[in-house]
């Protein structure tokens, strides 16, 4: 049974669903002019509106990360342990999951899940 998200932890998830976006149109504008294994600035994933810092990966790290809709790159530091775990830790960046109950809602928000 799934409990319904607290309207804090539905504030994070749609904040991370946010910056997530903006990276997937970087991402897409940058593809054609970028050097495989080049590494790119992307923004942070984490979920505090106020964050301005930028991670930094290759298309294919991005690529890697984004085929999971529930996992986001943040700067280390930057996760809210109690929302989302951290999965992987890479130089420069870690890669959270989201908790069980913010899944169905950064899933609809993810432009690139099918259904």
């Amino acid at each position: 049974m799934s409990t319904a998200p607290s309207a804090r932890i539905r504030r994070i998830a749609l904040n991370e669903a946010r910056f997530r976006a903006i990276n997937d149109r970087l991402e897409a504008d940058l593809q054609a002019v970028t050097a495989e294994g080049e590494a790119l600035d992307f923004v942070c994933e984490c979920g505090h509106i106020e964050c301005r810092e930028a991670v930094s990966l290759d298309l294919a790290a991005y690529e890697a990360l984004r085929a999971d809709s529930t996992h986001f790159a943040i700067v280390p530091g930057h996760e809210i342990r109690d929302v989302e775990t951290v999965v992987e830790s890479h130089p420069g960046y870690v890669v959270v999951e989201k908790a069980p109950e913010a899944h169905a809602i950064v899933e609809e928000e993810d432009a690139r899940r099918e259904g």
